[in-house]
């Protein structure tokens, strides 16, 4: 399916595995799969394109795991993406994110750019080409998170996970680190501080060791 003049788009997915990749192209290429009793519905509203997977509704009570949608998007590069996933994993390539969630499921990312990423029983994998503002955050699951520049403050928490962050020469930050029940790890950053340090980015977990180092 094609979709012209969209500027946005939202997704909202249960049991749905999604891929999304930014093109250079100005409209929206939707396809799908469906597997078992499930639903999905793709609808443009003005310039934004919404798109829902679900389970239907006399088959909710029964379960989900053989009753899935896969999902694979072309956008304009440089669309605001909003998603939120339930039990089901996202993949992304060269996407801006307003906001990415998970829970119970993966987030890989690759070449994007985020303002939100959280994930519950997940983990997050993501490089970034450019980053902040950014919050991100996972629950029960590691996070290892790439970033090649910084326009914004970063703010980093993990709970029962890992995190390992990776920087660039780019990037000019000013880090500070805290863990409860945690190492805490700091890799040819001297002082803690990158460039101009301009950029406040905070890292913290509970449960879980930090790793930051520079790359």
């Amino acid at each position: 399916m094609i979709f012209e003049n969209v500027r946005e788009v939202e997704i909202k997915a249960t049991n749905g595995r999604i891929e999304i990749e930014g093109w250079e192209n100005d409209y929206v290429e939707v396809n799908y799969i469906i597997h078992g009793e499930v639903n999905v519905e793709v609808e443009q509203k003005g310039s934004r394109l919404v798109i829902r997977e679900e389970l239907r509704k006399k088959f909710r009570l029964f379960g989900g795991k053989n009753r899935w949608a896969e999902i694979k998007l072309k956008i304009p590069r440089g669309a605001p993406v909003k998603l939120g996933n339930v039990n089901g994993e996202t993949k992304a390539r060269n996407v801006l994110f307003t906001e990415a969630t998970t829970v119970n499921g993966e987030m890989e990312l690759e070449n994007c750019e985020a303002e939100k990423l959280s994930t519950v029983n997940g983990e997050i994998r993501a490089h970034l080409r450019v980053a902040g503002p950014l919050k991100a955050s996972t629950v029960n699951g590691e996070m290892e998170l790439t970033i090649e520049e910084l326009e914004g403050n970063v703010e980093i928490g993990c709970v029962n996970g890992d995190v390992t962050l990776r920087l660039t020469e780019f990037c000019d930050a000013r880090i500070k680190l805290g863990s409860t029940r945690g190492d805490v790890e700091l890799i040819g950053i001297e002082d803690g501080v990158i460039g101009t340090g301009e950029f406040e980015v905070k890292v913290g977990t509970v449960n879980g060791d930090v790793r930051v180092e520079l790359i």
